[in-house]
This record gives structure tokens, sequence and C-alpha cells, in this order.
């Protein structure tokens, strides 16, 4: 049951990305707005772990008192909070990618994370 959460969570999270689906939006827009979510969960839960992991590990650096092995442990800590730091840029970076190859925009929009979506070209004629 435990490991049925997270899912159920995260499903719960797409349920108003996917009650878009049916006010006339396109395929592209609705995948475009299922990987924003994806993007701002990625961002806010993963820069909070590693801001909280940083934030732990500096108190126990500052609690050692000069043990060395309690330092060390905390820079450990440190250690390993930063590299979380670099997975979750590469998931954010991956995130844009996708948004990025499905809208077909290119590569211009990937290194500023910009939001690839909101470039989604609008046909010359408009529809009836």
């Amino acid at each position: 049951m435990k490991k049925f959460l997270p899912i159920l969570a995260f499903i719960m999270l797409l349920v108003p990305a996917i009650a878009l689906a049916q006010a006339g939006q396109t395929a592209t827009e609705i995948i475009c707005n299922v990987l924003n979510i994806a993007k701002n969960l990625v961002a806010a839960v993963g820069f909070g772990i590693v801001i909280i992991l940083i934030i732990v590990a500096g108190i126990r650096y500052m609690m050692a008192a000069g043990d060395e092995t309690k330092a060390a442990d905390a820079r450990k800590g440190i250690q390993n909070a930063l590299i979380g730091l670099v997975i979750v840029l590469a998931a954010l970076f991956l995130i844009v990618l996708a948004q990025s190859l499905i809208v077909e925009v290119g590569f211009n929009n990937l290194l500023l994370l910009r939001d690839p979506c909101g470039s989604i070209p609008q046909p010359l004629i408009p529809q009836p």
C-alpha cells in the first residue's frame, strides 16, 4: 500500500490537466500541460528536498564540535545533496527537451528552461 500512495498522488496531480482535454485542446497542448505539471512538481519537490538536506547537513557539520567522523558524515551529506541537485536539474532538462521535441520548436529554449509549449505555432488560416 505504501508503494501505491506516491503513484496515486501523482495521478491526482494530473487530473486537472487531463480534465482540460474536454475543453477542446489538441493532443499537443494536453501533453504540454501534463509535462508542465511534472516540471513544476519535480522543481518544487526536488529543490525543496535539496535545500532541506543542505540545511540539515550544515547543522550537523556545525554540531560536530571537532569530531572528525561526524564532520566527515556531514560533508558527505552536503555532497549527496549537491549530487541530488544535479539530478533534479537533469530531470528538468529532460522534461523541457521532451516538450521541445513534441512541439517541434527545436533546441532554442533548452538552455534557458523556457516553456516551449508557449510557442506552439498557430495555423495561418483560422479554423471555423
